[in-house]
């Protein structure tokens, strides 16, 4: 019999410790892969994407990205936006993933859990903040257009 494997990526933001009223939240994200379920094509495509718009071999952090932040600090909305789309769009697409330490650059789901984090961290907070808003144009849009598609893979 064929071993099954289920690829576990987890990702976590905020502080475990004490409450903190600027970081009131703590979040995991977990993003399972079954092995059986070949994706090399799908990663394959997306790193095509990501290389054409002028990132090779780059890891997209969600947070950053948003936030016009690290490697993102000179580069456009539309140009942020895209690589947003980018990995959003590879995330949703799946509904079927050994427990591994890893850096966030070897795997692209580990990707995915940061992208996921980082919505359900905008989701729940009641207003976003500036960089937000330029990214997502209004809370209303963000929920419609980005969260409700999240929201349908909680388990």
């Amino acid at each position: 019999m064929k071993e099954k494997v289920l690829s576990v990526f987890i990702d976590e933001s905020g502080d475990f410790g004490q409450y903190n009223p600027a970081s009131p939240n703590y979040y995991v994200a977990m993003v399972l892969h079954n092995q059986e379920i070949d994706i090399s094509k799908n990663i394959e495509a997306l790193e095509r994407q990501v290389s054409n718009w002028g990132y090779p071999e780059h890891t997209i952090h969600t947070g950053p990205l948003i936030r016009r932040e690290s490697v993102y600090k000179n580069d456009l909305r539309e140009q942020r936006k895209a690589l947003f789309n980018a990995l959003y769009l590879f995330n949703t697409m799946f509904s079927n993933v050994e427990f591994r330490k890893i850096e966030t650059n070897q795997y692209k789901l580990s990707q995915a859990a940061d992208l996921i984090y980082t919505v359900e961290a905008i989701a729940r907070k009641n207003v976003l903040t500036k960089s937000e808003s330029e990214f997502f144009h209004s809370k209303n849009d963000f929920k419609k257009n980005i969260y409700k598609n999240i929201e349908k893979k909680k388990l």
